[in-house]
């Protein structure tokens, strides 16, 4: 099966799909009858509808993505790709408990897919369900030929920090960043654990990391304001705040830093 993952963190939002594969172009043509395909037939047809729901998710396209993965299903239930984009698009619909249902169907059917384990292991840590949760997400780090490795190395370290474990959490996520220092998540979130740790200086420097690839949001954007005024740099705390108010208007963020600078003075 062709790889793909849902990246967790996400600044929080915990809902970027990142495919690993082919694209799918278009739909089959016609729809002939289940009886009249032959079962290697039937096993395409639902290769090809979960590849392009998958896509269609990438797209934000929920409701061609449900079509698409219905029909994956249709054909051949016993596909563990499209019961993981189904349970991807339940998440996205907020139906949780079918969510699990699809990824514990997709694990039955694939119990050594590092990328089921990483999406089910993932979503069982924001349940709390954590001893489950890690126990999958430590398989797919074991797997060496998986070629998101980092990506479970980042849920594992942000489950980490749900359970209170700091340095462990912060030796997962410099684990992913050895594996793919552009890893951007892994680096919002090391951002993110160094500021609530009292180590202001190393914030900046993940921050300033994140820049440098380019990624700015109104995420980052606030805690570089926070950092900088923890450090005393309220020069560098007014850069970041007034590019988040230009470039970032309407987001939640800057109406947050618009209350911090009145309230700073």
């Amino acid at each position: 099966m062709r790889g793909w993952v849902r990246v967790p963190g996400g600044y929080r939002g915990r809902a970027v799909l990142l495919l690993l594969g082919l694209m799918v172009a278009g739909l089959l043509g016609g729809c002939a009858g289940l009886q009249s395909q032959t079962a290697l037939d039937q096993r395409r047809a639902a290769e090809v509808n979960a590849e392009l729901g998958i896509s269609y998710l990438r797209q934000n396209d929920l409701a061609q993505a449900q079509r698409a993965l219905d029909r994956a299903l249709q054909f051949d239930p016993r596909l563990a790709m499209a019961h993981l984009g189904m349970a991807s698009l339940r998440e996205r619909q907020g139906s949780t408990d079918s969510a699990v249902k699809h990824y514990r169907e997709a694990l039955a059917l694939e119990p050594n897919n590092p990328y089921v384990q990483t999406n089910l292991g993932d979503l069982l840590c924001r349940q709390e369900q954590f001893q489950e949760g890690q126990a999958l997400l430590a398989k797919a780090i074991a797997n060496s030929s998986y070629s998101a490795r980092e990506v479970a190395l980042l849920s594992a370290g942000i489950c980490d920090l749900r359970m209170g474990n700091v340095a462990s959490a912060e030796e997962r996520m410099r684990e992913a960043l050895r594996v793919d220092p552009q890893y951007h998540e892994a680096l919002y979130e090391m951002a993110l654990l160094t500021y609530a740790d009292g180590r202001p200086f190393q914030t900046r420097a993940f921050l300033s990391r994140l820049s440098a690839l380019g990624v700015v949001t109104p995420q980052s954007l606030l805690l570089c304001y926070r950092s900088e005024m923890q450090l005393g740099n309220r020069s560098d705390a007014r850069y970041c705040a007034e590019r988040l108010r230009r470039e970032f208007a309407d987001s939640r963020e800057a109406a947050e830093v618009v209350r911090l600078e009145q309230t700073h003075g």
